[in-house]
């Protein structure tokens, strides 16, 4: 299984409420492009998650719209373990493991937020990111990583958009 942790692309401020503020002009070409360089991997994305905060859900909807030209994209859902301060802290390694099992796609989009992408980035190859880092993804960005029940996930690097 291919698992891809992106943050949202950069969103609006004023005069927007944190969960509603939407992605930016800048915001949506720079997902666009993040878009082109996922479908340049050549991979088949089985399901994108989204958090249900506006940014995360309209990040997820490029994607979406961009990928399915290239192949279908056979679910879509919001998921609130992956919104910002709604990760709860239960949340850890074999509850994640259990989740990404249950999944079974080919390949996985997760859509969300600093820093829990970067909890999500430990939790799956703890050998690469050995502490959650406090910061570290740019908004829209993605990392990649291969991942199976049975071990640690490998990380193949940052997919950032050109």
């Amino acid at each position: 299984m291919r698992v891809i942790l992106v943050r949202h692309g950069e969103a609006e401020d004023d005069p927007f409420p944190e969960v509603l503020r939407p992605l930016s002009t800048a915001g949506r070409k720079s997902v666009k492009r993040l878009a082109r360089e996922i479908a340049s991997l050549d991979l088949v994305v089985d399901r994108i998650i989204a958090s249900p905060l506006t940014r995360a859900v309209q990040t997820a909807e490029i994607l979406l719209c961009s990928l399915r030209k290239k192949h279908p994209v056979r679910q879509v859902e919001c998921r609130i373990e992956l919104a910002s301060d709604f990760l709860p802290a239960s949340f850890g390694k074999e509850t994640f493991r259990s989740f990404l099992s249950e999944s079974f796609p080919e390949t996985l989009i997760l859509v969300g937020h600093e820093p829990e992408l970067l909890t999500l980035a430990h939790l799956l190859a703890p050998d690469h990111f050995r502490t959650p880092p406090s910061s570290g993804l740019k908004k829209a960005a993605g990392l990649f990583f291969e991942w199976d029940p049975e071990n640690d996930g490998v990380f193949h690097g940052r997919i950032s958009p050109r």
